[in-house]
């Protein structure tokens, strides 16, 4: 490989861009000839009979609707189409503006529903009346050819890796830098005052404490049907949202800051809500006692693992978990009590760092986020013999995380619960603002398994939860269907692939990289190197599978906001607000741009990870190429589960 100049990179860059956007738009020359489509349309919990129509633009699509169980509904995005199946009977909705120029609408009993695709894309009908618990994942898939924005964003994905490996071997090794870090609390002074209050914590957990109780509440006492539980939609379509869309990629950690699950355990163990118990004389290296026997964490499981095999554990029942109120509620339960133990038996936050199963994801997706607490001057925690960040003082609690900010490089197990700020004497701690991905080193293979479970799940749940399959609901659904068999086809499946099959692949291609570059560090340094590509990737695959869901069900939030417990109520007017997703038909666009930015961080920022191992930017650029090629396939997974 010869390397270029920078002129002649960016010529080729923007050449090959334009090839890439032209390209796929040939294909709507392609001669088409357009007919009658007469598709018999079966709807049963949770799906629709065929599950994916692919017709051709200007088609005509005759529909002869039924419903072999409940009440259906079939809404299409993007197109004025909507009717109701019932056994027997199917109703069409028509609109019309009355003399006032308001639209009105009304239902018409028909035999079948004609409909013209004039529209080229992909289309998702969606049943818009409740048939259960997996009513909101019940959908199908219309394919209008030719569907220019999916090969598009293939083109696009594909130039990206060109030219991300274009520019690449021209770098001189300022590439991708981005930014200095900004010291947050210098310029804001008034916020690490905020944070110096030793009641900071208590006041930012306690709103969390008190609805975090009145949604297990709701959970058991309220309606039994998801959409219509507040726990339900607040939890893992609102907040699950906000998890992995906001606060991971911008704030890390700090939804460990204002979780509310371990706090009961913490204020048990310190026997305080705010105040700090200092004692002079160090009791196993802490300047604290604390309730119970005090133990500390055997090191054979000073990892993540079984936050792995919990989280795969959980996952394995997802579908259930996010469907029904009480599963969520035995599992808030659940977490409360292991944590009440673990803080009886351990010292410090040991649930939260070994046991939660969205700890470790959080540990490791925070690697890439835009904040991280650190020393401001390592000189000075060298010279500080008291160590009061972590042992503890006068003004605050020793690090419940185990973290010494004098070595602390990365934000995996910083939980952001700002005692290091009270208690360091020097305020030598600081809150800052970094570039995206800034965290490149995973330390062991516990992290790398764990950044691929994730990326497994998001691809799982993506054709589980958001595909037309009702054969693979069923499998998930098993409570429901009890189908045994494929439900254990579907366990064998996901545990497979996110323990054998990706990261068997990966492996190999990691050594592939490590061969291309010369072989200048062991296989197993270039393996965790690399695996950092699927943390950005991982986040972007997430945020493109969570934002449609909120997008599709943000009705529901405002129906069970008046009607919490789904027994009639209607506090706020907006109990029956209908159904109505928000752009429907822009999704797939918007979730093609998410996935093209996770292709480029996760690249990018692979690139860096292997920076100080492999100075020269040639050996750089040949590692990179079959890791690129490895996120490209991922993203392409992806992109046709979404727009193909």
């Amino acid at each position: 490989m010869v390397k270029m100049s920078r002129k002649k990179v960016w010529y080729l860059i923007s050449l090959s861009f334009v090839a890439a956007m032209v390209i796929p738009l040939t294909i709507q020359f392609l001669p088409a000839k357009t007919k009658t489509h007469t598709i018999s349309l079966e709807a049963k919990k949770y799906g629709y009979s065929p599950s994916r129509i692919i017709v051709n633009q200007g088609d005509i699509i005759l529909f002869k609707p039924g419903s072999l169980d409940a009440t259906h509904g079939f809404l299409l995005d993007g197109h004025p189409l909507e009717f109701i199946m019932r056994k027997g009977a199917t109703f069409l909705k028509y609109t019309w503006e009355d003399d006032d120029g308001s639209l009105q609408s009304d239902w018409d009993r028909v035999p079948d529903v004609e409909f013209t695709a004039d529209k080229a894309g992909k289309f998702t009908f969606r049943c818009t009346q409740t048939c259960g618990n997996l009513h909101p994942f019940m959908t199908g898939e219309l394919i209008v050819r030719p569907n220019n924005s999916y090969y598009l964003f293939i083109s696009l994905s594909i130039w990206l890796v060109f030219g991300l490996l274009l520019y690449m071997q021209s770098d001189t090794g300022a590439g991708f830098s981005g930014f200095n870090r900004i010291n947050l609390l210098e310029k804001l002074p008034w916020l690490a005052k905020i944070f110096k209050l030793r009641s900071f914590q208590f006041l930012v957990i306690l709103p969390n404490f008190i609805i975090f109780y009145l949604f297990i509440i709701s959970s058991l006492r309220g309606s039994p049907v998801g959409n219509r539980n507040i726990t339900i939609i607040f939890v893992w379509i609102l907040w699950w949202f906000v998890l992995k869309a906001i606060i991971v990629p911008i704030g890390g950690r700090i939804w460990c800051m204002v979780c509310p699950l371990p706090a009961p355990a913490e204020w048990l163990s310190r026997r305080s809500l705010t105040g700090v118990r200092y004692v002079e004389k160090k009791f196993k290296a802490l300047h604290h006692r604390f309730t119970g026997l005090q133990k500390d964490w055997p090191k054979i499981t000073d990892n993540i693992w079984l936050q792995n095999i919990l989280f795969l554990s959980l996952i394995s029942f997802g579908i259930i978990l996010i469907t029904r109120p009480i599963a969520t509620a035995f599992m808030f339960l659940g977490i409360l009590a292991v944590s009440l133990v673990m803080a009886l038996v351990y010292r410090r936050r040991i649930f939260c760092q070994y046991l939660c199963p969205v700890g470790g994801f959080l540990g490791t997706y925070s690697m890439a986020s835009m904040t991280e607490l650190r020393a401001v001057d390592l000189d000075i925690c060298k010279k500080h013999r008291e160590k009061s960040c972590f042992s503890g003082g006068p003004d605050g609690w020793a690090c419940p995380w185990k973290q010494y900010l004098g070595t602390m490089n990365r934000n995996n197990y910083c939980g952001l619960c700002t005692e290091c700020i009270k208690s360091c004497p020097k305020d030598n701690v600081a809150i800052f603002i970094r570039p995206f991905g800034s965290d490149h080193l995973l330390k062991g293979y516990d992290e790398m398994f764990n950044v691929i479970i994730m990326l497994v799940v998001a691809i799982a749940f993506s054709i589980t939860m958001g595909g037309p399959w009702a054969v693979i609901k069923d499998a998930a659904n098993v409570t429901e269907s009890r189908e045994i068999v494929p439900f254990f086809i579907y366990l064998a499946s996901l545990w497979g692939s996110a323990l054998l099959l990706f990261p068997g692949i990966f492996a190999l291609v990691a050594r592939l990289a490590n061969r291309m570059a010369g072989n200048r560090v062991s296989n197993r340094t270039m393996t965790l190197r690399l695996a950092y590509i699927m943390v950005p990737v991982g986040i972007f695959a997430w945020i493109a599978f969570s934002l449609p869901m909120l997008m599709v069900n943000y009705s529901y939030i405002l129906n069970v906001l008046s009607d919490p417990l789904g027994l009639g109520w209607n506090l706020f007017g907006t109990a029956h607000y209908p159904y109505k997703p928000f752009l429907p038909d822009w999704i797939p666009l918007i979730q093609g741009l998410i996935l093209l930015a996770g292709l480029y961080f996760g690249i990018s920022r692979g690139y860096l990870a292997i920076k100080d191992i492999v100075s020269n930017s040639i050996s750089r650029t040949k590692a990179m190429i079959f890791p690129s090629i490895f996120a490209l396939l991922i993203i392409n997974i992806l992109l046709k589960l979404y727009m193909g």
